[in-house]
């Protein structure tokens, strides 16, 4: 009797095999952060805009920062600016013009962490990437928000 390949059985058979090597490579070979990298000191900014006096007076010097992603520290505020927001406002005849508002302002927090640094990128705590330009969802004790790297 001449029997049949069943290639739904091998095809199985060779996708849990590819699972079970790329757990392995995940998990054993590949890390995404280099543990045996130096620790530098990393100051950066992060720039809050457009928020009420009440949410700009809630940071303060010293508070920790963390990722509201990760929950993990990424440094302690060194500085606050304050300045007053500029949005876009309509005038009584129509117009749009970008103007100082009184009643909203910018933020810019100066951070500084131990962090690492490697030829392409900033990371604080070895895993949360610092990279300018880029969104990142920030909170301390008193306040959580989204600011932008500078």
């Amino acid at each position: 009797m001449k029997k049949k390949i069943n290639w739904i059985d091998i095809g199985f058979v060779i996708l849990v095999l590819l699972l079970i090597i790329a757990a392995y490579l995940k998990f054993n070979v590949y890390t995404n952060t280099n543990t045996d990298a130096k620790m530098v000191n990393i100051e950066y900014q992060i720039k809050i805009s457009n928020i009420r006096s009440y949410s700009a007076d809630a940071f303060q010097i010293d508070d920790v920062v963390y990722d509201s992603q990760t929950k993990l520290v990424i440094g302690k505020i060194k500085n606050i600016e304050k300045s007053n927001a500029k949005i876009n406002r309509e005038t009584v005849d129509g117009r749009i013009i970008y103007a100082e508002s009184l009643e909203r302002y910018d933020v810019v927090l100066t951070i500084e962490t131990e962090g690492m640094e490697t030829d392409k990128a900033y990371f604080a705590d070895r895993s949360v990437e610092l990279k300018v330009g880029s969104e990142k969802q920030i909170e301390t004790r008193y306040i959580k928000t989204t600011g932008v790297i500078m």
